[in-house]
């Protein structure tokens, strides 16, 4: 059964101002950098009139997974991040996948960026999926963990940001 991730984040300023940010190639790069990911890598930032893709790479240190499981794997694994925004209404929607290469794992969902009140709510709704017997719902865990650790440094990048 896939591992749950859901996150909440609130913002200071309305959500058109915040989805600005996510436009900006530089801004994305140095979200990435700040989170201290291993190997960060923009791979491409495409903004169209009604969107934005983001693609982002980085690795997860073999450290932060279970021995028995880092001792299947070589290095620190990369993993490849797409959210595919899109304009919703007042707000933004995006679907967003993690993948793991190498592995079958993968992390799913949507995001939504709508306004409240004077700020801005960022919701991450997904789950993390590894089909395999025993250690699944171990590395499951790791990667949300980690994705969940991810996004809140985001948020912390993304408040100095707007401030």
């Amino acid at each position: 059964m896939p591992t749950p991730l859901k996150v909440t984040q609130q913002y200071d300023a309305p959500a058109a101002e915040v989805f600005a940010l996510f436009n900006d190639p530089a801004f994305i790069q140095g979200r990435l950098e700040d989170s201290g990911a291993l190997d960060p890598e923009v791979v491409r930032v495409d903004s169209t009139d009604d969107g934005v893709t983001i693609v982002t790479r980085q690795a997860i240190p073999s450290s932060a997974l279970p021995s028995m499981v880092a001792s299947m794997i070589q290095g620190d694994p990369a993993t490849e991040r797409t959210e595919n925004w899109k304009i919703d209404g007042e707000g933004y929607t995006a679907d967003f996948t993690v993948t793991v290469q190498g592995a079958p794992a993968s992390l799913k969902g949507t995001m939504s960026l709508v306004n409240a009140g004077s700020g801005s709510t960022l919701n991450v709704v997904g789950s993390a999926a590894v089909p395999i017997p025993i250690f699944g719902a171990k590395i499951e865990g790791v990667i949300a963990s980690q994705i969940a650790e991810l996004l809140a440094s985001e948020e912390a990048y993304i408040k100095a940001r707007l401030a």
